[in-house]
């Protein structure tokens, strides 16, 4: 009870080290009930702790796993992911944040995929220090494995979604002031491997940038500049070493009943001895009628990137997304953003205080004609082949959310996908259906 008393005051953010438990320390402070203060609770002088966690379960069943290329699950899969954090605070200035995960899958037919299972390792584990200053200018640097999400994780992300979330060793130096935030960091992703204490961080793959946010009024901003390397980067035209920058910037905001989300990013660098020519855009519009039952919301997103025109030539044309969101498109999570157009029509319903309901339907076609379509870590799913269809799939989904009570919440989906003529031409024709049950607790 004392748990969910804490989860109630405390502000739980995606990124745990971000929690906000200010509103508990002085309710605390207010009752004078120690007891009840186990965040941010002194230990020392000037030595503050807290603590905190997640456990999630998750039962998903897929009927003809990628549209029948992979091997069928007998009864579903049961997944299960637990993690606890420590904070400890030393002074005004200097912080270190430990939190460790472990994520266990039981039930798929070919084995745990790599984001199915790890055993137990870090997911975040750094020292920080910052200016002591709050409400003014305020700058800091952080060093260690950590999560890193920026703006609606479009292009990096802790990867929610799937058992096992995203970590990187970095560092990273920001700034704050007035409605201005802006981040530096250099970073390699690690290697997620199953046992335990035994992820790496990765000798191929490396991430710089720049990253800034300005909160306004009516439309807020973000302006990004990054910087990506893979010594054996794989597309249609072979591996070799992709050397790849990306321009972008997202335009968020909301007035009145209207809400928006648009984001455009342009790309280039050398993969081997061709040039990289690419972008993408994706935008999120949604009207909420505040006078109706249940506040609806319709919003119709729209996105497309771009695809190898011609897989000959000396010149890459395909869009790297670098590090998303696992279920960037839905919970199925059977597509990834590269090489598609797709139209995405979705509503949202409270249907009570505690209870969300949201149905969508997702159609894709593909960009090139002459590239394939990929899964949400990037890999092939189908090379073009001699087909000349776009259009790829058309998938219906309806989703359940509840928030059970403070720091529980039950989320159930059932998705059904029909493949379209290009998935059929090239082999991969059977229609998929999807089951997501779970609950998660955090505290």
């Amino acid at each position: 009870m004392l748990l969910a008393a804490g989860a109630a005051l405390a502000q739980i953010r995606p990124l745990r080290y971000d929690d906000d438990v200010g509103a508990q320390r002085k309710a605390c402070l207010a009752k004078d009930d120690s007891g009840a203060c186990w965040k941010d609770r002194p230990v020392a002088d000037g030595v503050r702790l807290s603590v905190g966690g997640d456990l999630r379960w998750r039962y998903e069943y897929v009927d003809n796993p990628r549209y029948g290329l992979l091997v069928q699950d007998r009864w579903g899969v049961l997944m299960q992911r637990a993690s606890v954090f420590a904070d400890l605070r030393l002074g005004d200035h200097w912080r270190g944040f430990a939190q460790l995960a472990s994520s266990l899958t039981n039930g798929r037919a070919g084995g745990p995929s790599p984001v199915d299972e790890n055993r137990l390792d870090p997911t975040n584990l750094f020292v920080e220090w910052r200016s002591a200053r709050e409400g003014e200018a305020r700058i800091g640097v952080r060093a260690g494995v950590q999560e890193l999400q920026f703006g609606s994780g479009r292009t990096i992300d802790a990867r929610e979604g799937p058992n096992v979330r995203r970590s990187f060793d970095a560092v990273r130096v920001y700034a704050t002031h007035g409605a201005w935030r802006i981040d530096a960091f250099a970073a390699a992703p690690r290697l997620n491997r199953q046992g335990s204490f035994d992820d790496a961080r990765s000798r191929t793959q490396a991430l710089r940038g720049v990253y800034a946010t300005r909160h306004g009024g009516l439309n807020s901003w973000d302006v990004y500049a990054l910087h990506y390397e893979d010594r054996i980067a794989r597309y249609v035209q072979g591996e070799a070493h992709e050397r790849r920058w990306t321009l972008g910037s997202r335009l968020f905001g909301a007035r009145n009943a209207w809400d928006w989300n648009w984001e455009l990013a342009v790309q280039g660098g050398r993969f081997g001895d061709a040039d990289i020519r690419a972008w993408s855009l994706a935008t999120d519009t949604g009207y909420t009628f505040e006078g109706v039952a249940g506040k609806p919301r319709a919003a119709l997103l729209l996105a497309v990137a771009s695809g190898d025109k011609d897989p000959g030539d000396k010149r890459l044309d395909a869009v790297n997304a670098l590090y998303p969101r696992g279920n960037y498109f839905g919970d199925e999570a059977t597509l990834g953003p590269r090489n598609f157009f797709n139209i995405h029509p979705a509503l949202g319903v409270q249907l009570a205080p505690r209870v969300q309901l949201n149905a969508s339907l997702d159609l894709f076609w593909r960009q090139s004609t002459r590239d394939g379509v990929y899964a949400p870590n990037g890999s092939l799913i189908r090379a073009a082949g001699n087909s000349r269809a776009r259009y790829v799939a058309t998938i219906a989904s309806v989703g359940l959310t509840w928030n059970l009570a403070p720091g529980w919440s039950a989320v159930g989906v059932a998705a059904y996908a029909k493949p379209g003529a290009f998935l059929r031409e090239t082999g991969a024709g059977d229609a998929l259906s999807f089951i997501n049950l779970s609950a998660q607790y955090r505290f």
